[in-house]
């Protein structure tokens, strides 16, 4: 009896234990010694792969090797990347001007385009790139590339020189496809969804930061340079310069794969030599991997639209400073705070319910929600008067303590375009409407005291945008289009580590690049085409054609999961047209049974040493 009894209390004690190891996975904590082909531990719970399987708030408040180091060093190069490249757009009401660049709408255009088409073909070829160097070597080169073009836009004189710049500045956003991959070769299936999400937002999140931060940037340096624009706007790229060096080195700091670089783990024997031939083969070759490069392009190739237009829209239509438009534009990109992340977590839950066809279905849903509100915040103020409609000049004016000002006739933007906006330096005088006065600006008894720039714009006109009070509206539907732009990049790479393994580094940058190429043909065919005068007409556009290509969702097929109106195994048809060979793994599938026997090799070489001819165990 006595015996049953300790029995019993060890298996209560084996429950207990059990238990306990549970709740505390959960939390984030390997509390089961689990260590690295090389004896390294790891700090997160991991499954037979050394993947993470948990990621949590828990896990985020971790920045240990090789998980959550590679989370963070990914989110912070991406993040890094984002800024940069798009730093010239909350600047460019100040940029444009003649006294500075001189800028047209068309070279304005070609400067959006040149900063994310680049990435097209650098995205793909980072794809192969993580393939054969491991992402980590990737990261740090993607985010080298940028310096040159970030120190020349600081010297460049025209137009072509800045059109140049931002194309090689644009090469960083490269950096999604490292960030993916490294992730996706941290984390466990079950939570990769989210881990991706959640990296690729906060790192999608310096679009938002830099539409927020640099049109303050800018005032501090025109306070430095005392209101000189054409120097303090090339100033303000001193911020994204230590940006890149300091991401830099994170990044190195990281680790290739869980358990080791890709050089130890090939010498060990646990992972395979890349074959080139075969992961581009098996990555082109894949039609599903194609529809998802065409749907990106219309979720995350919309973000890149709107983070180049949105503060230069605000600005010219809505009549917001250069400031307050930044802010504006800034809330498109702020929503990856959380955005994407729930793209991720909801593709999990999905899959955790309803399998891959679950996260198909989500993630259709979610893309036409986003181009129905595409489409309404473009038909808000299509009624409206804007800035584009030609309707000649008008005297310019500005308030001030409740009267109206217009600037003296020899000032240069004593006139300004019907509907436009014009943000200026403060002129040493200015004229009261209806007292036909002029006053001083400054300090004295009869002086008219005002800050040091001012917007002069077209007030009078009621039918213009700028007037029209719809400002609040459009920015809240534009953060609710932004969200749903944000869950769909997160819903699509919560299917990308699904579509080939083997060649997971070919088929993100292939998805990475169709982001851009939406980007490109957005900015192109709609926001650059003279035929399309208005920005608004071209958001409605925009929607139709998002919700458009969402269809193509429908195509999507695993011959062992399903698509979202056929199950696993009721179609023939196998979108992976060429063939993994056998044998063959991914970079990141190792063999631990041959890194352990490496391991015990060594092991007993440490445990004996040579005595004359023979040998002796220590």
């Amino acid at each position: 009896m006595a015996e049953r009894t300790d029995k019993q209390r060890i298996l209560k004690l084996e429950e207990d234990v059990a238990k306990l190891h549970e709740v505390l996975a959960k939390q984030g904590v390997n509390t089961t010694g689990e260590t690295d082909v090389f004896g390294r531990p790891f700090y997160v719970p991991v499954d037979v792969e050394h993947k993470a399987t948990v990621f949590n708030l828990s896990t985020l408040a971790d920045c240990h090797n090789p998980h959550m180091r590679g989370f963070w060093a990914s989110t912070f190069g991406f993040f890094t990347s984002f800024f940069s490249t798009f730093a010239a757009a909350p600047l460019m009401a100040y940029i444009k001007k003649p006294e500075n660049l001189g800028l047209t709408k068309g070279e304005i255009g070609w400067s959006n385009i040149a900063s994310v088409a680049g990435t097209i073909v650098m995205r793909v070829t980072t794809g192969y790139l993580c393939e054969k160097f491991g992402a980590r070597r990737a990261f740090f080169g993607l985010l080298m590339l940028p310096v040159p073009g970030i120190i020349g836009i600081a010297f460049t004189q025209g137009a072509a020189g800045f059109i140049i710049c931002r194309f090689l500045i644009g090469l960083g956003l490269a950096t999604f496809v490292t960030c993916q991959v490294w992730c996706s070769q941290l984390f466990n299936r079950k939570v990769v969804g989210a881990a991706n999400a959640t990296a690729g937002g906060w790192g999608n999140l310096g679009g938002g930061i830099t539409n927020l931060v640099m049109p303050f940037v800018m005032l501090g340096f025109l306070n430095a340079t005392d209101e000189n624009e054409d120097i303090a706007w090339r100033l303000c790229y001193i911020v994204p310069l230590a940006l890149h060096m300091i991401a830099g080195m994170f990044v190195l700091s990281g680790r290739d794969l869980p358990d080791g670089n890709f050089a130890e783990l090939e010498t060990s024997g646990a992972k395979q030599k890349t074959n080139s031939k075969v992961v581009i083969c098996l990555g082109v070759s894949n039609i599903n991997a194609w529809i998802l490069v065409i749907t990106y392009g219309f979720c995350f190739g919309v973000e890149l639209t709107m983070t180049n237009v949105a503060a230069l829209y605000f600005y010219t239509y809505h009549g917001a400073s250069p400031q307050l438009a930044g802010v504006y534009a800034a809330c498109f990109g702020l929503m990856n705070i959380f955005a994407r992340s729930w793209g991720g977590i909801i593709s999990d839950a999905s899959n955790a319910k309803y399998g891959m066809r679950g996260r198909l279905w989500a993630m259709w849903i979610v893309q036409v929600i986003e181009g129905t509100f595409c489409v309404v915040m473009g038909l808000l103020t299509k009624d409206y008067a804007s800035p584009d409609d030609g309707l000649g000049k008008v005297v310019a004016n500005f308030q001030n303590g409740g009267f109206e000002y217009t600037l003296l006739p020899e000032e240069k933007y004593y006139e300004v375009e019907g509907c436009a906006t014009q943000d200026i330096k403060t002129p040493a005088k200015v004229l009261r409407e209806g007292f036909n006065k002029t006053w001083e600006v400054g300090t004295c008894a009869d002086c008219i005291d005002l800050p040091s720039r001012l917007l002069v714009a077209d007030l009078k006109n009621s039918d213009c945008i700028r007037n029209s009070g719809l400002l609040g509206v459009v920015v809240f539907v534009m953060i609710l289009f932004s969200t749903t732009v944000q869950m769909a990049e997160g819903l699509h790479f919560g299917i990308v580590p699904y579509v080939c393994r083997p060649a997971l580094g070919i088929v993100s940058g292939m998805v990475g690049a169709g982001g851009n190429s939406g980007a490109v043909l957005t900015l192109w065919t709609i926001f650059k085409n003279t035929s399309v005068a208005r920005t608004d007409d071209g958001y409605v556009i925009l929607g139709a054609v998002i919700v458009s290509t969402s269809l193509l969702m429908f195509a999507i097929y695993f011959p062992d999961m399903g698509g979202m109106l056929f199950k696993a195994g009721s179609l023939k048809y196998d979108p992976q047209r060429v063939k993994v060979p056998e044998g063959y793994r991914g970079a990141d599938v190792l063999d631990h049974s041959v890194a352990a026997g490496a391991d015990k090799v060594k092991e007993v070489e440490k445990e004996t040493k040579p005595v004359g001819n023979t040998t002796e165990t220590v």
